[in-house]
């Protein structure tokens, strides 16, 4: 998003146009109203479609998330880029492409990273893979069925685990209980989490006002503010998150990735959980490898 942004300031004045896709993979990213949301939260200015019966997905054979295609002026497509990175090439294609149709047309100097991570010299490690609610560790629970947990002595990469009373909702995990944890066992850098206040759609607007808040702690002490993500903050001494609106929450940014535990408390009902994803990459000259 911040090279997207700084791209449409760059150029749209000179004939390059943005339009974004948004192909759900959650049910809640379904509703037109939690994407005009979104749009707005991350100040997205260009035309956005929704994508829900994959249509444009599968015209495009896409297989991942993100995917930036480039077409010229003639209807062409000329550059696809799978995946984050390769910024720097991305916006000389763009600049390719538009100097193609004016070659008068001056252009500013490639941007410079935006990100620490995006830097030369940057380090990606392995990292424990996206995990979805097919990865609890605890057992495997049957839709629709409540079922409460505890949470056990041994836990591996790989999986998570509950603690509590919850309730498998389409795609989700909605604790039912007045208290629940979830535990990670990861080897990451990064650890984001799709979170929602409420499986339940018509209560949505509700939470925006009225809020859920979770209590993060890591290898049994709160997160250090040094590896708190962007949507954690201080509060009594502990680490703790606002969960009002279904998104991507980034709830731990550690300098190394090395094997960690991470625990999320909620102390009522309603929080829905939908996926961990995680990322690795990190400046250069710091320890990146896990421990054994």
């Amino acid at each position: 998003m911040p090279y997207l942004r700084a791209w449409y300031d760059r150029y749209a004045d000179h004939g390059f146009e943005i339009i974004g896709v948004h192909t759900p993979e959650f049910i809640f990213a379904r509703d037109p109203g939690q994407v005009k949301a979104a749009v707005g939260r991350l100040g997205i200015r260009w035309p956005v479609i929704l994508d829900n019966d994959q249509v444009i997905w599968t015209a495009y054979a896409n297989r991942y998330w993100p995917t930036i295609y480039l077409v010229d002026t003639d209807g062409y497509l000329r550059y696809r880029q799978i995946g984050e990175g390769a910024y720097a090439q991305s916006e000389a294609a763009i600049q390719s492409l538009l100097t193609e149709k004016n070659t008068d047309l001056e252009l500013p100097e490639l941007l410079p990273t935006l990100r620490p991570e995006d830097a030369p010299g940057a380090v990606c490690a392995p990292t424990t893979q996206e995990l979805h609610i097919d990865a609890v560790g605890n057992s495997q629970p049957p839709l629709d069925e409540h079922l409460s947990f505890t949470l056990p002595a041994e836990r591996v990469d790989g999986h998570f685990y509950l603690d509590g009373t919850w309730r498998v909702i389409d795609d989700g995990l909605t604790l039912e209980s007045e208290g629940g944890t979830i535990t990670l066992p990861y080897h990451a850098a990064t650890v984001n989490a799709v979170l929602s206040p409420s499986a339940d759609p018509d209560l949505l607007p509700y939470r925006r006002d009225d809020p859920l808040h979770i209590t993060l702690t890591q290898d049994g002490e709160s997160l250090h503010p040094g590896s708190f993500g962007e949507d954690v903050y201080i509060a009594s001494g502990q680490a703790m998150v606002r969960i009002d609106a279904p998104r991507m929450y980034t709830l731990v940014r550690n300098p190394d990735v090395q094997i960690r535990e991470l625990s999320l408390s909620i102390d009522e009902p309603g929080l829905t959980f939908y996926a961990f994803s995680f990322g690795s990459c990190i400046t250069s000259g710091v320890n990146h490898t896990a421990k054994e």
